[in-house]
């Protein structure tokens, strides 16, 4: 069950890897630039109240973009993951996603 579940969360990296290239690298860059600025004003936040605090940046063509973003903000030491918790959007239906801790709120 372990392997199976791994697998799955590789593939969605990959899956989100592929959106965030079909959005394009501007989008990334100011995308990636939205999650730096929310994580130096928020201890705690999921990647969808940083969408949430951004509405003017455009929506990528696949919102799974959102989730190599996020890595990409892993990499560059803004946040890290610190558990799981409901998403509110009703369009997720309450998955389990993971709530990130800044590494540079002021």
């Amino acid at each position: 069950m372990q392997q199976k579940s791994l697998e799955g969360l590789e593939r969605g990296h990959q899956m989100a890897s592929l959106a965030a290239d079909r959005a394009g690298d501007d989008w990334k860059a100011i995308a990636l630039e939205a999650f730096r600025l929310h994580a130096s004003t928020h201890p705690k936040f999921t990647t969808e109240e940083v969408r949430a605090a951004f509405p003017e940046l455009p929506s990528p063509p696949d919102m799974r973009a959102w989730g190599q973003v996020a890595l990409l903000a892993r990499r560059e030491g803004y946040v890290i993951g610190d558990g799981w918790v409901r998403a509110e959007s009703p369009k997720v239906h309450g998955m389990v996603v993971t709530q990130w801790r800044s590494k540079i709120f002021y």
